[in-house]
């Protein structure tokens, strides 16, 4: 006898098999699945060829299944049952007992003040989760696709086909000195002859400062070019220099800091930080929960902000 693949058989056919073997009657059978009685007869014929055995005979109480049909039914239904499990159930996902790591890159601007309070709360409320959080990097779109990273928090860019880009909150920007910086109210002329503090996380190509002050013809001189804010009060205190920095990492800064704020002369654009994610994770339930978790804890910072600007 030849052998018959898996894969040569038409597995549809069991769900008839199935339904035949609850309803023991062809007309019944039909009527559940949507299908005729002739249609529902064809079906039967393949069945008895596929497995080489009747199936049903018929008798006075109708169709009669064979011992084989009888071998078949109870770990058909069970099957059955799994598939439909598998396709039509939902996964519940659980915060307080899901263990999975979850993979981050954010702009250091974001881990201080959107990470940092978020994951201090999911260490109560997600205690078996784990979180690793890096900076970004010109492969974080290829990890995004590939899905080795679930997260890209910064101000959207360009991307390719698959990734979306969903807001979180806007900010401004905010002029920093030491405190103990003689300096109150500044000209344009005069903010553009200061010592300037940029951090840039890569190799420096201009900024919206740079921008705004070319548009008054103003120029400056960025004397200190540093990769994270982690350093800024550290070459900015003790110092006549000024950064220009996000509105919510000042707070950071003076909450821990020696520092000031002093009103910019020049109008610089805000800017919306976005979290960035591939198709692939749409309907993952633990991604879905960290996108709004995330979503949430940006709205209450937003918030918080608007509460303490008034």
């Amino acid at each position: 006898m030849t052998k018959r693949n898996i894969t040569q058989a038409d597995l549809n056919l069991l769900t008839v098999l199935d339904v035949l073997l609850a309803e023991q009657n062809v007309t019944r059978a039909g009527d559940r699945l949507g299908l005729t009685q002739s249609a529902v007869s064809r079906i039967l014929g393949r069945l008895r060829a596929t497995l080489g055995d009747p199936l049903f005979v018929r008798t006075s109480r109708g169709l009669t299944p064979t011992e084989r049909a009888l071998a078949i039914a109870g770990p058909l239904r069970q099957n059955i049952e799994s598939l439909e499990r598998l396709f039509l159930e939902r996964p519940r996902f659980d915060p307080t007992t899901v263990k999975r790591r979850f993979r981050v890159a954010a702009v250091d601007y974001a881990q201080v003040t959107l990470l940092a309070p978020l994951l201090r709360r999911l260490s109560t409320d997600a205690p078996q989760a784990e979180f690793e959080v890096r900076q970004p990097s010109l492969e974080s779109e290829h990890d995004l696709d590939a899905g080795v990273l679930d997260i890209l928090i910064m101000p959207q860019q360009a991307s390719a086909p698959g990734v979306v880009w969903t807001p979180l909150y806007h900010d401004g920007y905010t002029c920093v000195v030491w405190k103990k910086n003689s300096v109150r109210s500044l000209t344009p002329a005069r903010f553009a002859a200061m010592e300037h503090i940029l951090v840039a996380p890569r190799e420096r190509a201009g900024g919206i400062v740079d921008e705004v002050l070319k548009e008054s013809g103003l120029a400056r001189r960025v004397a200190v070019q540093i990769p994270t804010f982690l350093l800024l009060p550290h070459v900015l205190i003790a110092t006549q220099r000024i950064a220009t920095i996000p509105t919510g990492m000042a707070a950071e800064l003076l909450r821990m800091h020696p520092l000031k704020i002093v009103k910019s002369p020049v109008q610089i654009p805000g800017f919306t930080m976005s979290q960035g994610w591939h198709e692939i994770h749409r309907h993952d339930p633990g991604h879905r929960w960290l996108r709004e978790v995330l979503a949430r804890e940006a709205a209450k910072n937003n918030s918080d902000r608007a509460g303490r600007s008034k």
